[in-house]
């Protein structure tokens, strides 16, 4: 008798999705080629305080709910910018807030476009910023049942240092999101989309 080979659950193709563009988009951002992804980072978990600040953005449909977050310390991301060029009027404290904010609203808009390529439409908050400690404030717990609720959390490695990322994520229809994966999008180096 054949067994039939154990499929990802939707839960893990979201999660997968989202760690994907996390650091799809902040090779994008930073320039970079060598952002690492870091599944399970050692001595943190999800829920925990984890730096001094968070950028989040919202993500919501008829049918899928997340929170999307960056947690980051702005002098990791002086000394990035710093060493990496950056004007001395760019690195006041808030300065890198918009910076950081920019990162998740990239981050959020990639997501969007892939839910998009599989039919899926979502809204997205502008980008909001928060101390980290108001983490503690967070429930992560899973729930089952008409509604499913769940987090994730990883990290992202880099010259930057350690960005952690976590989310929350509110689902109505996983069947929705079973066959969900990530897909890379073309380039659009070179052109300039005006507001």
């Amino acid at each position: 008798m054949d067994e039939e080979p154990c499929l990802p659950s939707p839960k893990e193709n979201l999660l997968d999705l989202l760690r994907k563009v996390s650091v799809v988009q902040a090779n994008q951002y930073f320039n970079r080629d060598d952002v690492e992804l870091i599944q399970s980072p050692e001595n943190h978990v999800l829920g925990q305080v984890l730096k001094r600040y968070i950028v989040m953005i919202l993500l919501t449909g008829s049918e899928i709910r997340m929170i999307f977050k960056v947690h980051f310390n702005p002098e990791q991301m002086r000394a990035y910018r710093q060493s990496s060029g950056g004007k001395p009027e760019d690195l006041t404290d808030k300065h890198l807030l918009d910076y950081m904010k920019e990162l998740s609203n990239q981050i959020g808009g990639r997501a969007c476009r892939i839910f998009q390529s599989h039919g899926i439409s979502l809204g997205m908050s502008i980008p909001l910023c928060t101390r980290g400690i108001y983490e503690i404030y967070a429930d992560y717990q899973e729930k089952s049942g008409v509604i499913n609720k769940f987090g994730d959390f990883w990290c992202l490695n880099g010259p930057f240092g350690f960005l952690y990322c976590s989310c929350y994520v509110e689902l109505l229809a996983a069947d929705q999101l079973k066959n969900i994966h990530y897909v890379d999008e073309p380039s659009d180096e070179g052109e300039l989309d005006f507001l």
